[in-house]
Parts: structure tokens; C-alpha cells; sequence
């Protein structure tokens, strides 16, 4: 059986993230029906995150962010 090979286009928009140590990260947030998702780009080890609002998975992005740069 062939491997299918189809690319995921996602609409979003990029926001700015400002981590504690005053560095600012991309952050790609798109709408998913009735949710928002979100992932920092350039950090693949930072799962993706999951909001009712854009603002609430910036949220989780910085923690998350914060949490992975802390370690």
C-alpha cells in the first residue's frame, strides 16, 4: 500500500511571546472549529497547546514555554 503524503495548510496567525527572561518567541495559533490551538515555532519539544480563546493558549503557550526553558 502507497504512503500517503498530503501537507496540513493551517490558517492562523503568529503572535509574540514574551518569556520571563525577556525574549520574545513565535507563537502559530490557529482556529480548530470551536477551539484554538497553538505551538511556539522553532520548538517541536513544546507540545501544541489547546483553548476556547486565543489568549487562553497564549497562556498555556508561555507557561508551557517557561516550564521547558526553566529545565
Amino acid at each position: 500500500m502507497a504512503e500517503s503524503k498530503k501537507r496540513t495548510v493551517r490558517k492562523g496567525r503568529i503572535y509574540h511571546i514574551r518569556s520571563s527572561a525577556d525574549v520574545e518567541y513565535r507563537a502559530f495559533i490557529w482556529e480548530d472549529s470551536t477551539w484554538f490551538c497553538g505551538r511556539v515555532e522553532g520548538y517541536p519539544q513544546i507540545a501544541p497547546c489547546r483553548g476556547r480563546t486565543v489568549v487562553a493558549v497564549c497562556k498555556l503557550l508561555h507557561a508551557a514555554l517557561d516550564t521547558t526553558l526553566a529545565s
